[in-house]
């Protein structure tokens, strides 16, 4: 991979972070969604990046427009920030080059470097063998719970804290060794003979890789993306302007209790929070919960390590978010014991009747028996919108428990709908239910990546939240202050603000089905109904099935996209995400995607393909709070008047 030499890379860092306004906008920390055709490879990004250091500096560059225009062209390394932030990659190719390691990958935790490190051995090799899979030493004691310690214990992981000196030969078969500094980074630290090479940061960890054959780079960065984070963007910012030797700027910050009083003002219901730095971070840290609470196999229990309980099968949509139901099936499996079990949301029965994941879960219930056994749902579903059928679940699951003497949780992510209060409803009562949701959309504005995790009074669902909080402290997966002051700040005027976007957001619908019925077409359209939005469902997101045309394009879809982007540059983007305001009444823009390239780009090609209707894939637009609803709609007007008319 090409990289600046650190020396020359300092330099630029002076002068880009060195004056306001010289990084483009999309760089800054608040940006958590980008362009997707601004979107390039990691190795794309850093040459990109190695050629505008060499310009900046061959030329003598110093206007901050100058310097913005050259790094806008260098794009992003990836389409979300939680995968790798611009300025936590620029940091990552630093710390390559002046460490001389293979790779530098860094981490939003100072325990991932190594757990990640440890989680991808293991799983390669098993725990089999008279000779430990994994060898780690720590200059001081791990920042882990004692129950954190003996999981790495029970996987075949030797455990060598406060060590001093170098470091032993491995004995043969060993898969990995690893170094863990009790400090920053120094030079010193890559003569120790490990694989790896771990430090902490204030507020997150690298992981120095030495030697590639042990260490897969790529599955490294397939957990950091699914399990945490890469190094926030703040801190990334942060840990740059330290190395160019410019002053630390403070940063305001908010509480755990700060964002909690700030629920409970919305959510009365709610009896406990917390607070991750991602949404899959939190789904990662629940379903692993609720599975070792239901085996018996709790932090600091005395009761069974839970490796003779039977898996407990996990209960998800096939075509919900991608890195949700990737999560579930490839990587939660390795470290819990979880048996996936994916359910269609939508489809028709032998009778040609309307068939939901809702009845296919139900018709499971007889197999399952006492098992234990979770169900994850998405409501409104993504993209669908589906909104599930409460009442009938709960008849059904009470009706298990009293046959099997076994509670199933109920694990729901509101995220497409922030105001659903779900522990308010009849149906919720009595019930382990948790909520799970993503707090980068509408909960922050889209200004901050987070994953929130509250419940009500039962207790089960408060053992399940307890543990998941304690199985983040010790991956450090837990949210960092800078995120918490975006919650806090994001919960102020969530009420009125998803009332604004809920009426764009209908009226929008009302443009696009005109648009086509002008030409005697009807879409396939999905959106919430009045009475949907009067139970507290209120989005922001519009589905739909374009009718057939002929398109040189890969999707119908494609071209849409690609047409709005032409014509109405100033009112849409193609990215990933949603719930996105600039807020003080400020024009904010439109994301128009489509899933099967993004949100669902990691679903089986299968999947994917079966959600096509008149081989056209579904559309999705986020509608935000002040966005020009009118001029969209006269842009899609016209692009049904080119297609159908």
């Amino acid at each position: 991979m090409t990289h600046p030499s650190p020396e020359r890379l300092i330099q630029v860092l002076q002068r880009i972070l060195g004056q306001a306004r010289a990084i483009p906008e999309d760089w800054e920390p608040e940006a958590t969604t980008y362009d997707l055709p601004r979107f390039h490879s990691e190795a794309e990004f850093a040459g990109r990046v190695s050629r505008a250091v060499d310009q900046i500096l061959d030329q003598d560059i110093r206007d901050p427009e100058a310097l913005r225009a050259l790094l806008f062209e260098c794009g992003h390394p990836y389409d979300y920030s939680r995968l790798g932030h611009p300025l936590s990659t620029v940091y990552e190719l630093y710390m390559q080059a002046a460490s001389g390691a293979a790779r530098a990958v860094s981490f939003a935790s100072r325990t991932k470097p190594f757990l990640a490190a440890i989680e991808a051995a293991t799983a390669a090799r098993g725990t089999a063998g008279s000779a430990p899979a994994v060898r780690l030493y720590a200059a001081d004691r791990l920042p882990l719970s004692e129950a954190g310690k003996q999981a790495l214990r029970h996987k075949g992981v030797e455990l060598h804290e406060e060590w001093q000196g170098p470091l032993p030969a491995p004995p043969p078969g060993t898969a990995l060794t690893l170094y863990v500094s009790a400090g920053p980074y120094s030079d010193d630290l890559m003569q120790h003979q490990a694989d790896g090479i771990c430090y902490g940061l204030p507020h997150g960890g690298v992981l120095l890789i030495k030697r590639p054959l042990a260490i897969d780079a790529k599955h490294i960065q397939l957990l950091r993306k699914r399990t945490v984070a890469a190094l926030l963007a703040a801190d990334a910012k942060a840990e740059l302007r330290r190395l160019a030797g410019l002053p630390e700027v403070p940063a305001a910050s908010a509480t755990e209790q700060d964002c909690s009083a700030q629920l409970v003002s919305l959510f009365p219901e709610v009896r406990e929070c917390a607070y991750f730095c991602t949404g899959l971070a939190a789904e990662a840290a629940v379903f692993g919960a609720t599975a070792r609470v239901l085996q018996g196999s709790v932090q600091g229990s005395a009761q069974s390590s839970g490796a003779d309980a039977a898996p407990m099968r996990l209960f998800y949509a096939q075509n919900g978010y991608g890195g949700t139901c990737q999560l579930i099936a490839e990587i939660l499996p390795a470290e819990e014991r979880i048996e996936p079990a994916p359910l269609p949301v939508l489809g028709r029965d032998a009778a040609g009747r309307p068939f939901t994941l809702i009845d296919r879960f139900i018709d499971a219930l007889p197999a399952l028996g006492g098992r234990p056994a979770c169900l994850f749902l998405e409501t409104p579903t993504n993209p669908e919108l589906q909104v599930h059928d409460f009442p009938r679940l709960m008849a059904a699951l009470r009706a298990h428990r009293d046959r099997h003497g076994r509670q199933i949780p109920v694990l729901v992510d509101t995220t497409l709908a922030p105001l659903y209060p779900l522990f308010a409803l009849e149906f919720a009562r009595g019930w382990p239910f948790v909520l799970v949701k993503s707090g980068s959309k509408y909960f922050t504005r889209g200004k901050a990546t987070l994953g929130v995790v509250c419940c009500g009074d039962d207790p089960l669902a408060r053992r399940i939240l307890d543990e998941a909080r304690a199985a983040g402290s010790d991956a450090d997966a837990l949210a960092k202050p800078s995120q918490l002051l975006a919650l806090a700040a994001g919960l102020l005027d969530l009420r009125p603000r998803m009332g604004r976007i809920a009426a764009n957001t209908r009226r929008l619908a009302e443009l696009i089905r005109a648009a086509l019925a002008r030409h005697g077409r009807e879409v396939t359209l999905y959106t919430l109904s009045d009475e949907q939005l009067a139970a507290g469902l209120q989005s922001g997101i519009l589905s739909f099935y374009l009718p057939p045309a002929p398109t040189r394009h890969a999707d119908l879809v494609d071209e849409f996209v690609d047409y709005l982007l032409a014509h109405a540059p100033e009112l849409v983007k193609n990215r990933v995400s949603y719930g996105q305001s600039s807020g003080g009444g400020r024009p904010d823009v439109f994301y128009v995607i489509n899933p099967e390239e993004s949100t669902q780009g990691a679903l089986p090609e299968a999947v994917k393909a079966s959600q096509k209707k008149d081989n056209v894939q579904i559309c999705r637009i986020s509608v935000p709070e002040n966005g020009d609803v009118e001029g969209l709609g006269r842009a899609i007007a016209a692009f049904c008047d080119l297609k159908y008319g």
